[in-house]
């Protein structure tokens, strides 16, 4: 039988270079991390919106839209977001008037939400719009495909704070890791 002893320190007991392959060790364990781009989802598309989104988004009261966890993205330099089969709509009354459409607009429209648009057709029983009415679908439009932007870039933005250096050594100190000498986890 032999005995070995193995000193353990903290993250701020390692040396300078020590600590850069601690970091180094830990984000490649991110890496491997299956389930990554689910808590990366839940935390950007469920985020505290922007005013006036604060009532869309909200999870605590009055909840108009629903994160099915099935949204698609890439950020690869074929940058894009699916967001068709991520949203379930909760209030679709609600949803339409945040998007900025008058009563009159939503009692006589229906509603497709596509890849990262939204498209709109008239209902049968109404015969046209008037200018004003087809200006507010052109802005709901541009509205909606401005939100999902926003969510690729608050997903994209998410993901490069949690793979730097600040995010790992916070989560290091916050979980008190114990290292070797070299740096390697414990």
């Amino acid at each position: 039988m032999r005995t070995i002893k193995t000193e353990l320190y903290t993250f701020n007991e390692l040396s300078k270079q020590a600590k850069i392959q601690a970091i180094e060790l830990y984000r490649e364990k991110l890496y491997e991390f299956n389930d990554f781009n689910t808590w990366v989802i839940d935390d950007c598309y469920l985020l505290e919106p922007k005013e006036p989104e604060k009532k869309l988004l909200n999870l605590k009261e009055n909840l108009i839209i629903k994160n099915t966890r099935k949204l698609y993205f890439s950020l690869d330099r074929n940058k894009y977001i699916d967001i068709s089969s991520a949203m379930d709509i909760q209030n679709h009354f609600e949803f339409l008037t945040w998007l900025g459409l008058t009563k009159n607009i939503i009692e006589n429209v229906h509603y497709t939400i596509k890849k990262d648009s939204i498209g709109f057709s008239l209902l049968e029983n109404y015969i046209d719009f008037l200018p004003k009415e087809i200006n507010l679908l052109k802005q709901a439009k541009v509205k909606f495909s401005n939100h999902c932007i926003d969510i690729l870039n608050s997903i994209s933005e998410s993901l490069d704070y949690c793979f730097s250096d600040e995010f790992i050594i916070e989560e290091i100190n916050v979980n008190e890791y114990e290292f070797l000498i070299s740096g390697e986890q414990y």
